[in-house]
């Protein structure tokens, strides 16, 4: 079955007071991807990386309904999933979410969410279960990148090969993503390779650890589903590293929790 799991971004400049939509990051869109009918899909999780408070917002004829939909008031400076550990958003194939975005009138601010599929054709990424992790798991560690932050201020950076600041990992060797940790503030983190599809899974990027610590292994246990990203280090050359920030260039030392599996 094609399981995949996405994080999709936006930004919007000087929204001000008025919920303004967002404009879609780079290899991102706000339409949900086609997968077949019968199949499930779902929102886990939206966030915001703002200067000024204000609110966040995503709606469709296909939700509750087309005019608020699911909205929450957006904190500034404070990037954390605003739903809780269990809900989730039905979605519905190739429907274009309304995302919109209020905050202050001198400043980009920016918006995020978690999509997971079910079964998503021509992808297949490599996503599991805790007790499936755990069972397999030889040793714990680190893998410390270097993210270098996006030219264009709101948008997701180029990507850093996960290897950019050290190689240590083995060869012809599993390893499976538990959680990350950032020593700056971004809107979200984003990992990708050909184990994920080619599609950034990832999560808010807040400088607390606590959220984001074992991130992929609380969406595996509290949605019963497969979540924790798998890659094999042969294709660590091809395993990337992504920020989005509502601030441009600079450098993110981006922690991945890992496991390595026997």
């Amino acid at each position: 079955m094609g399981r995949a799991m996405e994080v999709v971004t936006g930004r919007v400049t000087n929204p001000g007071a008025t919920l303004t939509a967002l404009t879609a990051n780079t290899g991102n869109t706000f339409t949900i991807r086609d997968f077949p009918e019968g199949n499930k899909a779902c929102i886990e999780g939206m966030w915001t990386q703002q200067v000024t408070a204000g609110a966040f917002q995503i709606h469709s004829p296909r939700m509750h309904d087309d005019v608020r939909g699911i909205r929450f008031t957006a904190g500034a400076s404070n990037v954390r999933n605003f739903f809780d550990d269990w809900s989730e958003q039905d979605l519905f194939p190739n429907d274009p979410l309304r995302v919109e975005l209020s905050g202050g009138g001198a400043e980009v601010d920016a918006g995020a969410f978690l999509v997971y599929y079910q079964n998503l054709p021509g992808i297949d990424a490599r996503l599991h279960m805790w007790e499936e992790v755990k069972s397999r798991t030889v040793n714990q560690l680190t893998v410390v990148v270097a993210v270098t932050g996006p030219a264009t201020t709101g948008d997701w950076s180029a990507g850093n090969v996960i290897t950019t600041s050290s190689d240590l990992l083995k060869a012809d060797t599993d390893y499976a993503v538990l959680g990350y940790t950032c020593d700056a503030e971004v809107l979200a983190v984003g990992l990708s390779s050909s184990d994920t599809g080619n599609l950034r899974v990832g999560g808010p990027g807040p400088i607390e650890p606590i959220e984001t610590r074992d991130w992929f292994i609380s969406l595996a246990t509290m949605h019963g589903t497969p979540h924790i990203p798998v890659f094999n280090s042969n294709n660590r050359g091809s395993t990337n590293a992504f920020v989005a920030r509502i601030t441009a260039a600079g450098t993110v030392n981006v922690a991945f929790h890992m496991a390595q599996l026997r």
